[in-house]
């Protein structure tokens, strides 16, 4: 059962836990993505010089250029699925 809640693009509400990046989806965006990087997908940002993927992934994430989803799980069964626009990075 999704959370989505059927709401406008502007209207969007994080429902299922904090209202920011946790670590370890943190961790797991920029392993993903620097792995995609690795292996030949396009750069989504300006790069300058000789940059390693895990900095290209982290510089992606920091100008919130990635289309990612984060699908958040209840104990439940429920889920939400958020857009990472919508989640704040936790410093």
């Amino acid at each position: 059962m999704s959370l989505a809640g059927g709401k406008s693009e502007g209207e969007f509400e994080v429902r299922i836990g904090p209202p920011w990046l946790t670590r370890f989806e943190k961790a797991r965006i920029i392993g993903i993505r620097a792995l995609q990087i690795a292996l030949g997908a396009p750069v989504l940002v300006k790069i300058e010089g000789n940059t390693s993927p895990v900095e290209i992934a982290e510089k992606e994430l920091k100008e919130g250029v990635l289309p990612i989803v984060i699908v958040r799980w209840t104990p439940g069964g429920r889920y939400q699925e958020i857009p990472l626009k919508y989640l704040r990075l936790h410093p």
